[in-house]
């Protein structure tokens, strides 16, 4: 199923994963219940390749030039995800097991931006959203396949999307954290 999906079958059937795979339907069945339990099984083997990429520390020394490495970061595994993601995303209403992933995903991307932001923009609910969607693989998705532009282009297009919203943020009062 991996193999159609990387290939543009956004959503293969059981049939065509038992063709590709050079087994009867039967034995698909017999390994897995539904299609939801193949998208789960993905989505495991997915986390656990970009997993400890997406959670690894920044090398950056400020909150800003984390957030440049962000995108960097996120643009490399979207590059390589991004065929599952938008399978599953195209899914996910017909499916609570997808929707569940989907959610989990962009709870993990919040909580990883989260770590990078201060205080001062946390509580900026407006800025903050606006630099959640700076980053967001919906925007990746947007100018790297909706707009056909280069990796390098999408990246150098969502760092300055981020440095516009960054130079619109006042200067932190003298509780935030740096």
């Amino acid at each position: 199923m991996m193999d159609l999906i990387a290939a543009g079958d956004v959503n293969p059937s059981a049939a065509r994963v038992a063709e590709r795979a050079g087994v009867g339907l039967r034995t698909v069945f017999r390994h897995f219940d539904d299609k939801d339990s193949i998208y789960r099984e993905i989505d495991e083997l997915l986390w656990q390749a970009y997993g400890p990429a997406f959670e690894a520390p920044f090398q950056s020394d400020t909150w800003q030039a984390r957030l440049l490495e962000l995108i960097e970061r996120r643009a490399r595994m979207y590059e390589e995800i991004a065929p599952f993601r938008i399978a599953s995303s195209l899914q996910r209403y017909s499916s609570p097991a997808l929707m569940e992933t989907y959610r989990f995903l962009l709870r993990k991307e919040r909580e990883n931006l989260n770590r990078i932001l201060p205080d001062h923009i946390l509580r900026d609910e407006h800025r903050a959203r606006a630099i959640l969607l700076a980053v967001s693989f919906d925007s990746w998705r947007l100018f790297r396949q909706d707009e056909g532009l280069s990796r390098e282009k999408t990246v150098e297009v969502l760092q300055q999307l981020l440095r516009d919203i960054l130079d619109q943020i006042p200067a932190p009062d003298n509780s935030a954290r740096s």
